[in-house]
């Protein structure tokens, strides 16, 4: 262990990034210190230079007193500070404070506010209100795995954005985030392509057209893992825990057995920048035996290739769900999706495919 080197975020690395970029999407696996670096980062910054942020959650069952509290427990506020006015951070009625242990009283002196607790699925109450002192938004877990997001989340994080950054006013927002997943509604709604391909280690560099013609900048810091395990973590989840991997689940593959088959009928699902070639087998030596093979297509879409897209288009060879077969024949065929007659290329193929698939059923 002594002979590994343990690659915890950097602060110094963060912040250049964040001084040529006015949002970051802060990803890698768990526990890494990505949201340690960033808070304090953040906090020191508010403290010197007399400002604010706000700790953004997508619900407000995120932001309890208790659990915010909890969120800020690691950041060494003495540290920070000359004297010994403060000695952590407590957040009491969604407001972020500097306080005081008093051990008399057993509780906590409020001494300065820092910040905000919000959020996201209020954002239509933030509208009227004024954050003039805020410099900073953290958005704390923005990618879900289970692909729950609040309707339209990306328009109402950007609308959030201008009623506290208002009258031209520029701040930083960072997006927090770990390596669960590759679908992402903020992926698609700003088309982060790169991601799906990005390097441990890298940064890339999005730039975009504003209709007053200024550019808003964003930078995607895809972190290095911290190539140690202490041997708590075993399974699919060790990979995404030490190694920043994305989290998959166990799929079924190929049978063995079926080694001589030929392919009866193929098509494509598309499901916004997400592509996977369908392609149902038949055993040469057993023509009962049939089964779904989905593996991921990276080559172009031809024409007439019979395709089931969420995308529109207007070619009769594109359907929007799998009940909407073009005959008998292709009707009997995808119902053998519904017997879960599917197996996948590798897991997290699989694992990204019944994400969606439940859509197109």
């Amino acid at each position: 262990m002594a002979n590994k080197k343990i690659n915890y975020v950097k602060e110094s690395k963060v912040r250049k990034i964040l001084d040529e970029n006015d949002y970051l999407v802060l990803l890698g696996e768990r526990s890494n210190g990505k949201s340690y670096c960033v808070k304090s980062m953040v906090i020191k910054d508010c403290i010197k230079n007399d400002r604010k942020f706000i700790y953004l959650r997508r619900y407000d069952l995120d932001i309890k007193d208790n659990l915010c509290s909890r969120y800020f427990g690691d950041v060494p506020v003495v540290s920070m500070i000359e004297g010994d006015d403060f000695d952590n951070i407590d957040v009491y009625r969604k407001d972020i404070w500097l306080s005081k242990y008093d051990d008399e009283k057993k509780k906590n002196k409020h001494i300065k506010k820092i910040g905000y607790c919000i959020p996201l699925s209020n954002d239509e109450r933030q509208k009227s209100l004024v954050y003039a002192d805020v410099d900073y938004i953290i958005m704390e877990e923005f990618v879900s795995k289970d692909g729950r997001y609040l309707y339209n989340e990306c328009d109402r994080l950007q609308n959030f954005v201008s009623s506290v950054f208002r009258n031209n006013r520029k701040g930083k927002v960072i997006l927090i985030g770990n390596t669960i997943s590759r679908m992402c509604v903020y992926y698609r709604e700003w088309q982060l392509n790169g991601i799906k391909k990005q390097k441990l280690g890298t940064v890339d560099k999005y730039i975009f057209k504003n209709d007053n013609g200024d550019d808003t900048r964003l930078a995607v810091y895809l972190t290095d893992s911290l190539n140690i395990n202490t041997g708590m973590f075993f399974g699919n989840s060790a990979k995404s825990i030490t190694k920043g991997s994305y989290e998959v689940s166990e799929q079924p593959h190929l049978p063995k057995h079926l080694k001589d088959y030929s392919i009866v009928y193929q098509f494509v699902i598309q499901h916004n920048d997400f592509m996977y070639l369908c392609k149902l087998l038949r055993d040469r030596e057993d023509a009962s035996i049939y089964v779904w093979y989905v593996e991921p297509k990276t080559s172009e879409i031809k024409e007439k290739t019979r395709v089931i897209s969420n995308l529109f288009n207007p070619s009769p060879y594109y359907s929007r769900t799998l009940k909407e077969s073009i005959n008998d024949k292709e009707k009997m065929i995808f119902s053998l999706f519904r017997k879960q007659k599917v197996c996948f290329a590798d897991n997290l193929t699989g694992t990204e495919f019944n994400n969606i698939i439940s859509d197109y059923l």
